[in-house]
């Protein structure tokens, strides 16, 4: 994806400035090989943040659940001993 983002908008910047379609055509691929790149970099930081915000909202969710269960066994153990 990344990379024919930046061949079409390498090479079709260099058409606007008045550069030869050949020469364009050149720099329009090192573009999309370097916009490759890039988009590859940023779509693994943007993975990994994912992962670990989803690993995050697990283990919060994980410890009010168990937070939840200590309640109810001290919620239990009051109405247990409590004179009627």
């Amino acid at each position: 994806m990344g990379g024919l983002l930046g061949f079409a908008s390498i090479f079709l910047i260099g058409l606007a400035v008045g550069k030869e379609p050949l020469s364009a055509l050149s720099q329009a691929s090192v573009g999309s090989f370097l916009c490759g790149l890039l988009f590859l970099w940023v779509g693994q930081i943007w993975i990994r943040n994912v992962r670990q915000m989803l690993m995050e909202k697990r283990q919060a969710a994980i410890a009010a659940m168990a937070e939840a269960e200590e309640r109810k066994q001290h919620d239990a153990k009051e109405r247990g001993s409590k004179p009627v």
